[in-house]
């Protein structure tokens, strides 16, 4: 019972650490989660943590969150699950509700300290994303020369696919790059091709998947080489209505020959029931009452809030960036909050801060609707409260739905080419996020008084001492993240400011 109660504390502890120093976006913390849980920790096995991945990447909402909530309820069921999320997300939203309750009162000079904290971290971050990809390549070369080949072609075409306004951000050019889809687009595209090819590539498929991905990437694609409205909605029915297809036809195969035995199902058990499934459920409706209790009693709104909050968590695909669009449409634009409040306070603030950029949103909307009523901070603190909890609970409701559909049917063939494939992807993905960063911290670097040039000096050296660090010294994240978080404070005081 001692060692489970210490197991159970260690990854509480690894979770909530990676939540204080999540700089970079959910996507980002995919290699921080798994090196911190899977190889420092020891807590998982990767292949359940891939699991995690491969859910929450097609679930709408917060992706650390989920990553979270999963590695909590496989561990300790539904109240680990509920504990994990918690701790993923609250440091964040904890210190924006903070800074936009004593804005006015702090010193610019902080938030300059915080975005020197934030360049360390970030090439931290950056370095752990490159060993995730170059992993994932040792991983596919020691099965074989042809699997390597594939999945480099697949991460590098990802990469080509998405990085489009990241590499022209850095470069200064100002046109419209030809490509720059988004993740939800790239996982489509992958989705519909694993789907429908069974990754079988016969003339037929080839021919039918090749055209088809080819037509949608010229229409989406940041340039609109193909500007057709018609065309666009056409071939995205077609991709789903292939997919499903392809999925059907995979299905009544994996019904036979591809489901897991009544080994697997059973060992499985906990997580393929629906009482299990039921529980999780009715946790995540306890915890967003619970915690809504305050602000139910400070304002009759809260449930408007909360329906809109929980609304704008369960549509929202493509990471933080793309919340923000949302939460404009269903906050702003309706009047809950001021404009000025949400773009010349809000959006500052969660840029710069760690943690779920959509969390930290949902619960900094929350505060202000609370403080508009008569001015009182503490109630801005019960309503962001609430939407704290809505945005934790929306996340995890859609994560275990999906999951539990996933484990359902994890033995189909078609998922398990998911399984197999997945990695190569999210390394196409990772790339642009590092490129983006590095972005982030140039823009960060000139904002306090460096040029371009000492800005990607300070992250490569930072990140250099990380990759050293982390290869001949074997150390483990917290040793990196303190040293990254040194070394950016001092070497941009030193230098940039």
């Amino acid at each position: 019972m001692k060692a489970e109660i210490q197991k159970e504390l260690k990854l509480m502890a690894s979770i909530f650490k990676i939540g204080v120093v999540g700089f970079g976006g959910g996507t980002a913390l995919i290699p921080v989660i798994e090196r911190e849980v899977v190889e420092d920790q020891k807590i998982v096995e990767k292949s359940e943590y891939d699991k995690d991945v491969i859910v929450a990447s097609i679930t709408p909402g917060a992706l650390p969150v989920e990553i979270a909530t999963g590695l909590g309820k496989r561990a300790y069921g539904a109240k680990g699950m509920a504990l994990a999320a918690f701790l993923m997300a609250f440091p964040g939203v904890l210190m924006t509700v903070l800074m936009l309750s004593v804005l006015s009162k702090v010193d610019e000079k902080l938030f300059v300290q915080i975005e020197c904290l934030s360049i360390g971290l970030t090439a931290f971050i950056s370095c752990l994303l490159t060993q995730y990809a170059v992993k994932s390549m040792q991983e596919a070369k020691k099965e074989s020369v042809k699997r390597f080949g594939r999945a480099f072609v697949i991460m590098i075409a990802v990469f080509i696919l998405s990085c489009g306004k990241s590499v022209y951000n850095i470069l200064g050019i100002k046109e419209t790059p030809v490509f720059g889809l988004s993740t939800v687009q790239v996982l489509g595209i992958a989705f519909f091709g694993i789907f429908y090819t069974h990754c079988r590539f016969n003339i037929k498929n080839t021919l039918v998947s090749g055209i088809t991905i080819i037509l949608y990437i010229l229409c989406v694609g940041k340039a609109g080489i193909i500007q057709n409205i018609y065309l666009e909605t056409g071939l995205k029915i077609f991709m789903f209505i292939l997919a499903i297809h392809g999925l059907y036809v995979c299905t009544r195969y994996g019904m036979s020959k591809g489901k897991r035995s009544e080994e697997e199902l059973e060992m499985a058990g906990h997580r393929l029931t629906a009482a299990g499934f039921s529980k999780e459920m009715i946790t995540w409706l306890l915890f967003i009452i619970i915690l809504s209790i305050p602000a139910f009693i400070i304002t009759k709104d809260t449930w408007i809030y909360l329906f809109r909050g929980f609304a704008s968590s369960i549509i929202s695909f493509g990471g933080g960036d793309a919340y923000l669009s949302v939460a404009d449409g269903m906050f702003v634009s309706t009047g809950m909050i001021k404009e000025n409040e949400f773009y010349s306070q809000l959006v500052s603030i969660v840029n710069v801060l760690p943690g779920s950029i959509l969390c930290k949103t949902l619960a900094g909307i929350g505060y202000f609707i609370g403080f508009d009523i008569d001015g009182s901070v503490l109630q801005g603190y019960a309503v962001a409260l609430a939407g704290f909890a809505c945005s934790v609970a929306a996340s995890g409701i859609v994560f275990c739905i999906i999951y539990y559909l996933y484990e359902k049917f994890e033995g189909i063939a078609v998922f398990k080419l998911i399984g197999r494939w997945i990695r190569p992807i999210i390394a196409g993905l990772l790339l642009n996020v590092m490129v983006s960063m590095i972005y982030q911290n140039i823009e960060t670097g000139t904002a306090i008084g460096g040029s371009v040039v000492t800005t990607l000096i300070i992250t490569f050296v930072i990140y250099f001492v990380n990759l050293v660090l982390m290869l001949k010294a074997k150390a483990g994240n917290g040793i990196l993240i303190l040293i990254s978080a040194v070394l950016g404070i001092a070497l941009c005081n030193g230098i940039l400011i």
